[in-house]
Parts: C-alpha cells; sequence; structure tokens
C-alpha cells in the first residue's frame, strides 16, 4: 500500500512521517463525519540520506500484513455476527419473536468481537509491528 506523507522531524536515524488520511468522499466536504478533518497519523521510519524536514515522500508497508489486519478487522465481526443470528436462531425452536432475539445476538458478537479485536490488535502490534519503507522522495 502506497501513501504520500510529509516528514515532520527527524532525530537521529529515525523519522516522523505525517501520512494524511485518506477517505472516498474528497478533502473538503464540511458536512461528512469521516474524520477528514484530521491531519493524520504520525508514522515512524529509518532515515535515508537525502531526507529533510518538510519533505514529501511516498511509503509503503507491507501488503501481507496489512491484509491480515484488513482480513481481522471486517472478516472476523462479519463471522461472529452470522454465526450468532444462525445459531441462536436454529437453538430457540419455536419460540415467538426467535428472529429478534437472534438480532439481539448479533448485535452482542459484535460488541463481543470488539473486545476480540482490542486483544488481538495489542498482541499482533507488540509481537509484529506495521513497517513502513521510504520508496521515494517526491519533491
Amino acid at each position: 500500500m502506497e501513501q504520500v506523507g510529509k516528514i515532520q522531524k527527524i532525530n537521529g536515524d529515525t523519522a516522523t512521517i505525517l501520512v494524511k488520511r485518506v477517505s472516498a468522499c474528497g478533502d473538503s466536504c464540511a458536512h461528512c463525519s469521516a474524520a477528514c478533518m484530521q491531519p493524520g497519523i504520525e508514522v515512524e521510519t529509518a532515515v535515508t540520506p537525502d531526507m529533510h524536514v518538510g519533505d514529501y515522500v511516498e511509503i509503503t508497508t507491507e501488503n501481507e500484513v496489512m491484509f491480515k489486519h484488513i482480513l481481522m478487522l471486517y472478516g472476523m465481526p462479519l463471522l461472529l455476527l452470522v454465526a450468532a443470528i444462525v445459531v441462536v436462531y436454529y437453538s430457540l425452536g419455536d419460540i415467538p419473536k426467535k428472529d429478534i432475539i437472534s438480532a439481539f445476538a448479533g448485535l452482542l458478537s459484535l460488541i463481543v468481537s470488539h473486545f476480540i479485536l482490542k486483544q488481538y490488535d495489542k498482541k499482533e502490534m507488540t509481537k509484529r509491528p506495521i513497517k513502513y519503507n521510504v520508496e521515494k522522495k517526491l519533491n
């Protein structure tokens, strides 16, 4: 995944780069709640000899790691949601309003998946953090 960032500071052999968040709706939508107005995220990477504060650079991340995180972020809650709805629906038998009860079980599974993802993220980021590499200087 390639992104563009601006070098904020250089401290020894580590550069802090501000990467602007990319959204599908554009940059100037005043009524959007997609957090476009946030300045971005700061990432740290190794310094190359031609890097200076204020330069724009293209950075990349490891695709395998990003795809794994994306799959967990979207796939696991969806799988838990569907599994909870199906299991609760068919285990209730002939109870009236079992569809409403199974819908609430699905919502509960989303809350549970939130806590599972929090623990997963904490464990994965300490074990194998996302690495950013500077590909080229843009200006």
